[in-house]
């Protein structure tokens, strides 16, 4: 039997806590129970099993705890998730999301192997072997423009991978966060050049930044962005 109490989230649909502020664990409710994807931490609470969600594993659990403004998480978002990995952060996203679509994109055959295994109980994740550099490549995979665009991929052109996959995927009122880590775009100018040039190319493509989440706390020389479409 766990002493630890778990309760719902102030703000994010379908992500639970325990713990004071300052020591706050983040969890979701396991949508395939009895089976963990990266090692993570199992508690069963009245008669539910939750899944602890590492912040220093995955960015959007970082950016949850630095408590952003934007509630960007509800029953029916069909997402879109650029550099899924092996299925860290897209196997949480399945436990919030339970009743939606996410779209898993991943360049690098072994992760996408890992991805397949990690995820094959869980009906709400559509792994699609491609290259997030080039949207059109798998537009044969996705049925749906999506709500919201979730990023995280290691390479030099960030915004523009961005701007290029919500300008074919993201609905009009839809939402992206994007993680940007400063070192795989360069490993020697300072980050917070790094972060203006990457917000200067997504102003400049007529994307509103929401806001600018620093996560560095939980991983080194990274960001989250909270972005729109400008509409009018």
């Amino acid at each position: 039997m766990t002493k630890t109490e778990i309760r719902n989230h102030p703000k994010f649909y379908n992500v639970f806590i325990s713990g004071p502020q300052e020591k706050r664990k983040l969890y979701t409710k396991n949508l395939n129970v009895g089976y963990r994807v990266y090692g993570e931490k199992l508690i069963e609470y009245r008669g539910e099993e939750y899944r602890e969600w590492d912040p220093f594993r995955s960015k959007l659990a970082a950016l949850i705890l630095e408590n952003p403004a934007s509630n960007f998480l509800s029953n029916d978002l069909i997402c879109l998730y650029l550099g899924a990995s092996s299925g860290t952060t897209i196997s949480h996203l399945s436990d919030i999301l339970r009743s939606s679509i996410i779209y898993g994109v991943e360049f690098a055959e072994r992760s996408i192997r890992q991805l397949i295994q990690n995820t094959s109980g869980r009906k709400n994740i559509i792994p699609i072997l491609g290259d997030a550099r080039y949207p059109e490549s798998y537009a044969k995979s996705i049925f749906t423009k999506a709500n919201i665009i979730y990023q995280d991929v290691a390479q030099p052109n960030q915004a523009e991978i961005a701007i290029h996959n919500c300008n074919y995927y993201l609905q009009d009122d839809g939402i992206l966060i994007l993680a940007i880590k400063s070192q795989s775009i360069d490993s020697i100018q300072k980050s917070e050049r790094i972060y203006a040039k990457e917000k200067k190319i997504l102003e400049k493509a007529d994307y509103h930044i929401i806001e600018s989440v620093n996560i560095h706390k939980y991983a080194s020389n990274h960001i989250v962005l909270i972005v729109k479409k400008n509409t009018i």
